[in-house]
């Protein structure tokens, strides 16, 4: 994490004279707080360098807070200029070393390690798409329940994954598999046939009982159609 810069940018504390007239307040020690009522106070303040400890945050002679550094990670303060009777006014970090630090992703890309978690709206479907520049369609899109699609960018989304039923992820489309496919389940249905366990041919293999067993067992499989006769 890092420490954060604020104040110095027209900030001013400000109170009401005579007749309610707005007037600057030098001299007033302010405090920092992470809520707008109750909370706690931040006292872990640091001068312009980064290092140095601010004993207490007071504003200059023209009524401005000086620039400080906030606790490690915190980019939002309230800050009370009235000896803790309030209100509090919130603040926001004046740097944009959140960027440097990682705190935030650029808009030109980099490198996320930490889990990233998206909370919508229930309107809201979609939760990540990508596309080229030029294209008219999204190219990949990811919505709230793990649905993907994938498209070629110039025509509308064809290619589909998603979660079809407990413990069942489903395509409607075609799937190619450039390596060894190795099943690990229990049972297996091929052209639509119901799933079955792996079955056992039985019979002698001197007659036709070991064949019309194995024919019967591929057919259960759904690998053949039996039209065999007796």
């Amino acid at each position: 994490m890092a420490r954060y810069r604020f104040g110095g940018i027209a900030d001013y504390v400000v109170g009401l004279g005579t007749g309610n007239a707005a007037v600057l307040r030098p001299g007033v020690t302010v405090t920092c707080w992470n809520a707008d009522f109750g909370g706690t106070q931040h006292t872990d303040l640091t001068d312009t360098d980064g290092t140095t400890p601010l004993v207490s945050l007071v504003t200059d002679g023209n009524g401005a807070i000086p620039q400080f550094f906030g606790p490690d990670g915190v980019t939002e303060m309230y800050l009370d200029a009235n000896g803790g009777a309030g209100p509090r006014r919130r603040t926001l970090t004046t740097s944009f070393r959140s960027y440097v630090d990682g705190t935030f992703l650029p808009l030109s890309g980099g490198t996320r390690t930490g889990t990233v978690t998206a909370s919508l709206s229930a309107a809201t479907s979609v939760v990540d798409a990508s596309l080229v520049v030029t294209d008219a369609f999204d190219r990949y899109r990811r919505d709230t329940s793990g649905r993907q699609d994938w498209g070629p960018g110039n025509a509308t989304r064809d290619t589909n994954l998603y979660r079809d039923a407990v413990d069942s992820l489903r395509t409607d489309d075609s799937f190619t598999i450039g390596q060894t496919l190795k099943h690990l389940g229990a049972q297996a249905g091929f052209y639509g046939a119901a799933p079955i366990a792996r079955p056992t041919v039985t019979g002698s293999r001197g007659g036709n009982a070991a064949l019309g067993s194995l024919i019967a067992a591929l057919a259960q499989l759904g690998l053949v159609v039996d039209n065999t006769t007796a």
